[in-house]
């Protein structure tokens, strides 16, 4: 009897495009069967068991019960991200209403977490489509995630990067999503099972940096010497102990909050 297909759930943002990039070019295809999903859908497909991996929002790993962190590998950005950013009319500690791209999880809910304890404001949050005029329109700010808000005009705007600011107020790296794998996902009948192969992808998508960088240099309207740099010192992909600091430091406050049930140890695959 075949093995069942491992179900992979693949975000086409560009921030993860070098961790999918094995896998859309045909690593281990006898193994994988990709579904393409925004990150809140991919979130949702790993929740209902639709799917049985996926690179997912950071806070969601406290939200879905059972699920294994692949080691050593996450979406973190050391400093500054500059594709997360809340935009705003107004100095941050005067912001009373945002409009808030539900498409990310972990950044609406780090957008919040800042506002309230690095600049004292609570201020009423509504979901949008990521339409800055529109959202603008009637709030004070917006958050602006992935390609969108890399291609957002700021001109005029107070412009707050989300990872920089917690890095101002941590000293940390700030982890915006991990590989999550289900507890129930199938085995592959290799050595070492599924884990090697997520670092697979990621190293054939650091080889082809030049391929992904012309490939986004079309969509998103960035030069190719910012895209690169955006790829490799905005964004990092290694899960080290700074990055674990962070996750545990991130949980801790979001819990406290009221964004997520209850602090979980880190369990890896």
């Amino acid at each position: 009897m075949a093995a069942a297909p491992f179900r992979l759930s693949i975000i086409d943002y560009l921030n993860a495009a070098p961790l999918n990039h094995g896998f859309k070019h045909g690593l281990g295809w006898e193994h994988f069967h990709l579904k393409f999903h925004y990150p809140a859908a991919c979130a949702d497909r790993l929740r209902e068991g639709e799917v049985d991996a996926g690179i997912v929002s950071s806070i969601e790993y406290l939200r879905i019960p059972d699920l294994r962190i692949v080691p050593g590998l996450c979406i973190a950005s050391p400093k500054r991200v500059r594709s997360v950013v809340i935009l705003s009319k107004v100095p941050p500690e005067q912001i009373r209403s945002l409009a808030l791209d539900a498409t990310s999880r972990t950044s609406v809910v780090l957008a919040q977490l800042l506002l309230r304890e690095r600049y004292g404001v609570t201020p009423a949050v509504v979901d949008m489509g990521p339409d800055l005029p529109a959202m603008l329109e009637s709030n004070d700010a917006a958050l602006m995630i992935g390609d969108a808000a890399m291609r957002a005009p700021k001109q005029g705007l107070f412009v707050l990067d989300l990872a920089e600011e917690w890095h101002a107020w941590t000293g940390l790296p700030f982890v915006f999503a991990l590989w999550l794998v289900r507890k129930d996902a199938p085995e592959l009948p290799v050595p070492g099972g599924v884990a090697p192969f997520f670092h697979k992808s990621l190293e054939i998508g650091l080889a082809q940096l030049p391929a992904i960088v012309e490939e986004a240099r079309r969509t998103i309207g960035w030069t190719k010497i910012e895209l690169h740099e955006y790829l490799t010192e905005n964004i990092s992909y290694t899960l080290g102990e700074a990055e674990r600091d962070s996750l545990a430091l991130f949980f801790e406050k979001a819990v406290r909050h009221g964004f997520a049930p209850e602090q979980q140890p880190l369990r890896f695959l």
